[in-house]
């Protein structure tokens, strides 16, 4: 297995550069268009977008550091050129790990075998690309009839009739609760979600009452290492 994937990375660093240089390209493209946006229609100040970049900015370190962790799983296995590749678009080393395994799986081989050649890699790379086309079917047939809709509804009369705002909400609940449940499987994790929760909340309410909006930038990074702290605390303790 090592042998085919090491014969393969040097090929495959080519190919992962340019995709992700396509990444960068369109992220700035979609940078300037969105600026350029809100200068034509005012929608934000100058302070709001600082703020906004901020809280992205922290709000995005928690969740980078959970993909580092499985990918170092991921760059065991398929190498460093293929993970960067893969995970520098879709961002979910779990599920490519999973469709890596069931690619070689379908043929017999398991990872680290003597079976594991230049064939099966590539095999398995092409799994784990064609397992993510369905997310974007989903978007390219999606998106353009949610976005009339979203217009169509914030320029109606029954502005309060709309069901956007609901379906947002529901959106968003969904994938947070989703993402909470692997929390809850021990104690540590529920103690983590608990006291993230409440660190929140506190925060919150403190921005409020002394008006320092700046808290709220950092909200989310106090809640993950408070959080994480106690919970690796309350781990040492009970084993």
């Amino acid at each position: 297995m090592a042998d085919a994937v090491k014969n393969m990375n040097g090929t495959i660093w080519v190919f992962a550069c340019l995709l992700i240089g396509m990444v960068v390209v369109q992220a700035l493209l979609f940078l300037r268009l969105a600026l350029r946006f809100n200068k034509q229609n005012n929608l934000l100040t100058r302070n709001e977008l600082g703020h906004a970049a901020k809280t992205g900015a922290i709000a995005v370190i928690g969740p980078a550091i959970s993909v580092m962790v499985i990918a170092f799983s991921l760059i065991s296995m398929m190498g460093s050129a293929t993970t960067f590749m893969r995970c520098g678009v879709i961002g979910a080393p779990g599920w490519e790990l999973l469709m890596a395994n069931t690619s070689a799986g379908s043929v017999g081989v398991e990872f680290g075998s003597a079976g594991f050649t230049e064939a099966v890699f590539v095999l398995c790379i092409f799994g784990m690309t064609l397992a993510s086309a369905p997310y974007f079917l989903n978007t390219i047939i999606t998106l353009k009839p949610m976005d009339k809709v979203a217009q169509k509804s914030a320029t109606g009369e029954n502005k309060k009739e709309s069901f956007m705002p609901t379906l947002g909400n529901a959106a968003m609940y969904g994938i947070i609760g989703y993402t909470m449940v692997d929390y809850f499987n021990s104690i540590p994790g529920v103690i983590a979600f608990i006291v993230a929760a409440l660190v929140c909340y506190a925060v919150m309410h403190i921005m409020k009452k002394t008006g320092k909006k700046w808290l709220g930038d950092w909200n989310l990074a106090f809640a993950m290492v408070i959080g994480m702290a106690v919970a690796q605390i309350v781990a040492t303790v009970i084993r």
